[in-house]
């Protein structure tokens, strides 16, 4: 009855999770222990333990081994050790891989999603404007809209975090979002035309966080859309962004700095770049451990750095190998390179009549896309909330592609 109750409970887990994604990571961690506790217990059933897939085993398996022991040769092996403990994430990807039926299953609880981030869009577009305007407001709409009023008024260019402690998580995780909201639009049937509000508001909600490796990892997804759809038509969304985007003060100044090479946190990052890259330097196969970037960078730090301390290097690449070796960064490498190969062979052998499913596989591989450029220049690998996400959408390829074998075996026809 256990193990009934473990399998029945697993797709409402992981609706709720949808929910929880944009919103709470108090939440978000709740429902990884409920998850993983489920999978635990289905395990204990034959039929369920058989019938269960993990795909991308093998780079998932060696870089999670890779993370074990380079944390436990670190210098400070306990804290490491702690440190690692985020691969449970993974646990995200194996459970919406085998929690999801169908494309059909999958896309009933993404209109969750959609619904969340639209309320957490609202939630944050409010928030700029109660940060960026002079209107007096009463003294219970900064608690309710989650800021510090006489704070953010004061700062020369207030962001947009929604219901996130920092603008950085807000912007990864809308950048996901709208991958799939837009592969739906262009490519699902029904009634996604009703994603056109929660999409728009999504993109300002974007817009004003600030956040431009958000902004880039965003336009890449939308590039590669365009690429696999072949529908121009997804330009425009880019051009309405930038055109609203370019009216408002903060955000034009913002977007300008992305060419200005004397801009602070542009050489900032290259202060954190040079020191990650003299960690590698000592520590080449294995790093300095999880953390390792933390409890070291004053030791590393370049010389011109303003910051004497930080926990990331604010880029992914830089980061793993860093605090993994390139032992740990050549596995984290491959579970990408695998994930785009066996999605893109997945998105082919789907037929033109399966829109809706290949909107979710389109989608999956946009947003994919879009987090790993946006990590060039921040470490999104290492923000709960904006993994998670993007783990759970990695899975979506994996769901279609498994219930279509499985069709394609119960009628016979070769696959």
């Amino acid at each position: 009855m256990l193990i009934a109750f473990a399998d029945r409970a697993l797709p409402a887990l992981l609706t709720l999770l949808f929910v929880a994604l944009p919103t709470s990571i108090t939440a978000i961690d709740t429902l990884l222990a409920l998850l993983a506790l489920a999978l635990a217990v289905r395990a204990f059933d034959p039929a369920l333990r058989a019938r269960d897939r993990f795909p991308l085993a093998a780079p998932i398996l060696a870089f999670a081994v890779v993370t074990l022991l380079s944390a436990a040769l670190a210098d400070a092996p306990r804290p490491a050790l702690w440190r690692a403990h985020h691969l449970g994430s993974f646990v995200l990807f194996l459970a919406a891989v085998n929690g999801f039926r169908d494309g059909a299953h999958v896309r009933g609880a993404l209109r969750w999603l959609y619904a969340t981030a639209a309320v957490a869009s609202v939630h944050a577009i409010v928030q700029y404007w109660a940060c960026s305007s002079s209107v007096a407001l009463p003294g219970w709409a900064g608690p309710v809209l989650r800021v510090n009023l006489e704070h953010c008024r004061t700062r020369p260019m207030p962001r947009a975090k929604g219901f996130f402690s920092i603008y950085m998580t807000l912007a990864g995780s809308l950048s996901a979002t709208l991958a799939l909201m837009l592969a739906a639009l262009v490519l699902g049937a029904g009634r996604v035309r009703g994603l056109l509000p929660a999409t728009g508001l999504a993109l300002i909600a974007l817009g004003l966080t600030l956040v431009r490796s958000a902004w880039l990892g965003c336009a890449v997804a939308i590039g590669l859309l365009v690429l696999l759809t072949r529908r121009l038509a997804l330009i425009l969304p880019v051009v309405v962004a930038l055109v609203v985007g370019l009216a408002v003060p903060s955000t034009f100044h913002r977007f300008m700095t992305t060419f200005d090479p004397r801009d602070a946190s542009t050489t900032e990052r290259l202060y954190f770049w040079h020191a990650g890259l003299r960690m590698i330097a000592d520590a080449p196969l294995l790093g300095l451990g999880p953390g390792g970037v933390g409890r070291n960078y004053e030791r590393y730090k370049h010389p011109d750095g303003l910051r004497a301390h930080t926990g990331h290097l604010h880029n992914n690449l830089v980061q793993i190998a860093a605090e993994r070796g390139l032992l740990g960064l050549a596995a984290w490498l491959w579970i990408w390179v695998a994930f785009f190969r066996r999605a893109a062979r997945i998105y082919r052998a789907l037929p033109a009549e399966r829109g809706d499913d290949r909107a979710l596989v389109a989608g999956s591989l946009a947003a994919v896309a879009g987090f790993l450029v946006a990590g060039l220049f921040e470490y999104n690998f290492g923000d709960s909330e904006v993994i998670d996400l993007v783990l759970v959408a990695m899975a979506l390829p994996f769901v279609v592609g498994g219930a279509a074998a499985a069709g394609a075996s119960s009628t016979g026809t070769p696959r």
